[in-house]
């Protein structure tokens, strides 16, 4: 019994990760997709819509990387979907996303390695902080790739510290840290461009803090950059992506609110002013990092050996300066630029460093009780401290369940699934489906195959519709000033009869007023 009780302390993360990661698979399929992720299902399947139960032949790595050429994404997440989704023989939403989940058991590895010198309380704070939050069930959750941005920050972070403490004088084993570093670097890029910015305050980190062998430690750092650019600058020089949201999102908007639901979102999984709880977690988990800081600052109190003063400090300004930088360049942005820098679903940049950030101080405070600084008062503090995540990650994980569609612009009565369904049963075989963009043709034929001919409407006059009978239009708000001219083009084209057909809501059958299907018919 005595010889297998200090293996028992060490499975029970594990057992966590494996919750956490149930959690996820339970509400896996709650919700449809969004444009966003039509946008991203459509460059994984190079461009094709999504026309059998079968992933398309000719969505090969080449067409992939043709349809992604239009957009600001970096191209590793779509070929690695791409290549699982061939190898699979399937393309639903439920693959997708366990894909992700599968990058989410890699975030929480990297989260148990790096807290692998922790004690056990301390270690379940951090997956729970970390895994339970309406915030990142949303990221995992949607068909993007954010999480394999999280998995970098996670890993990168783990090497870097490594790094920093690392004492040269084994040339290969030295010259094979600092290229493994190089390559995560080059990963991280081709998964996402914001990764540029914890990677600069990486550099800075490891820059700043070497004292011994000056020049050979930064010798093998140029390494790692060398790595870097000799894989990416051939390739920025023949793709030149670039975000243009055509300048209109610097209008209308002031600096505070953003920045206020982003850090809302990141530290307490909701926007402010949702719910009276989440704003006073969005205060309270940075005071627990913050009382942490002052105990460890003030130099009066002492952890324990094997986990020194210095070490929290080191990591404290590690993730610190990694998520000021970005927060640096997302400011600069919104002030030189356009606001999309600062949108909410960008602040998952800064989630796993502030969550790390909270979940140092407590195990600080832990540290501190277990080297006899006022046990009593602090087992007190630590056992609150618990309970408000446990109370945390009920609401979230509830409020996640309730309505999962942040950031998609959907609700569960209005969104894809349920205009797909009524689509298909107003459209007859020998009608075609016109619709609006290669954006949209994506998400609604991933949501739903649509047997019928499919047109976009760039290609309408060039299409032969001598043997349709009708033509079906799905018309969302966002192109309602439209319909008068699709109306006369079609006309012209012998279609002149139009026809209105409501969409309901897929919960309650109410009539939507955000999109409804437009049936063009001849004479």
């Amino acid at each position: 019994m005595s010889a297998s009780a200090p293996r028992f302390p060490r499975f029970v993360p594990v057992v966590a990760c494996l919750a956490i990661l149930a959690t996820y698979v339970t509400l896996i399929d709650l919700k449809g997709i969004s444009t966003d992720e039509g946008l991203r299902v459509g460059i994984i399947n190079g461009g094709e819509p999504f026309l059998t139960v079968e992933p398309s032949p000719r969505a090969t790595w080449d067409a992939v990387i043709a349809a992604n050429s239009f957009s600001a994404y970096q191209p590793l997440y779509f070929l690695i979907q791409n290549s699982l989704m061939r190898l699979a023989g399937t393309h639903s939403a439920i693959f997708f996303r366990g894909v992700n989940i599968f990058f989410l058991s890699v975030v929480l590895a990297g989260l148990l390695a790096l807290s692998a010198g922790w004690r056990l309380a301390p270690r379940l704070f951090l997956l729970g902080l970390f895994g339970f939050n309406a915030y990142l069930l949303m990221h995992v959750l949607q068909i993007r790739e954010y999480i394999v941005g999280v998995a970098f920050y996670v890993w990168s972070t783990w090497l870097v510290l490594r790094l920093d403490r690392r004492p040269l004088g084994r040339a290969w084993a030295d010259v094979a840290w600092f290229a493994a570093y190089g390559l995560l670097l080059t990963f991280g890029f081709f998964v996402q461009s914001w990764v540029v910015f914890p990677a600069i305050g990486q550099g800075l980190f490891l820059v700043l803090r070497r004292r011994g062998d000056w020049l050979r430690f930064h010798a093998h750092l140029a390494l790692s950059y060398v790595i870097v650019l000799s894989v990416t600058w051939p390739y920025l020089q023949q793709n030149h992506q670039k975000a243009d949201v055509g300048r209109w999102g610097a209008e209308g908007t002031a600096l505070w609110p953003q920045l206020s639901d982003g850090f809302h979102l990141v530290l307490a999984g909701h926007l402010a002013g949702q719910s009276r709880f989440t704003d006073f977690l969005f205060w309270f988990w940075p005071l627990v990092a913050g009382v942490a800081a002052a105990l460890l600052f003030s130099g009066r109190f002492a952890a324990r050996p094997g986990m020194p003063d210095r070490e929290f400090k080191r990591q404290g300004a590690l993730v610190l300066l990694c998520s000021a930088v970005s927060l640096a360049f997302q400011i600069g942005y919104f002030l030189k630029v356009e606001n999309l820098s600062v949108w909410p679903r960008y602040f998952v940049i800064h989630y796993f460093f502030l969550t790390w950030l909270v979940a140092l101080g407590f195990n600080y405070l832990h540290e501190l009780r277990a080297a006899s600084f006022a046990p009593r008062r602090l087992a007190v503090l630590l056992g609150a401290l618990g309970m408000m995540l446990v109370a945390s990650a009920i609401f979230q994980t509830h409020s996640y369940y309730q309505a999962p569609y942040l950031d998609t612009g959907f609700s569960r009565n209005s969104n894809w699934r349920g205009w797909g369904r009524e689509l298909v049963q107003v459209a007859r075989p020998r009608d075609a489906v016109l619709i609006h963009d290669f954006v949209q043709r994506s998400t609604l034929t991933f949501t739903q195959p649509i047997p019928q001919r499919l047109i976009l409407l760039p290609e309408l006059e060039a299409s032969d519709l001598h043997a349709v009978d009708r033509v079906v239009y799905l018309d969302s708000s966002q192109s309602l000033a439209e319909r008068g001219v699709l109306q006369s083009r079609l006309a012209a084209m012998s279609f002149p009869r139009m026809q209105e057909i409501a969409l309901h809501g897929a919960e309650d059958g109410t009539v939507l007023t955000d999109c409804r299907l437009l049936v063009f018919s001849r004479q």
